[in-house]
């Protein structure tokens, strides 16, 4: 019983911090901005032609995929200064800071 527990204890963590993001990675509204007219994606991806699919990489955590605008990173910064935010394709794509 105490393998077991100790099995799935580790099996989450490894879940878990898999998922994580470094802080040097990290996205942050500017100030006055918000994410209010962002929806998320569906299975499909985003209804809107002009949106793409796209995880933000955000303090506690990756956010669910949301359908972003191209321009998303002038609405955001990074937490840390000599950092640049940047968008990555895929499905979801990803934005997050990469550095200068």
């Amino acid at each position: 019983m105490v393998r077991r527990i100790a099995l799935l204890l580790s099996a989450t963590l490894v879940l878990a911090t898999g998922c994580g993001v470094s802080e040097d990675e990290v996205v942050q509204l500017k100030e006055g901005e918000n994410l209010s007219d962002t929806p998320y994606c569906g299975s499909l991806g985003c209804a809107d032609p002009f949106r793409s699919c796209a995880e933000l990489f955000l303090e506690f955590g990756r956010s669910p995929p949301l359908c972003v605008v191209e321009n998303i990173c002038d609405r955001l910064e990074c937490a840390k200064a000599g950092r640049h935010c940047a968008v990555f394709g895929g499905f979801p794509g990803q934005v997050k800071c990469i550095e200068d």
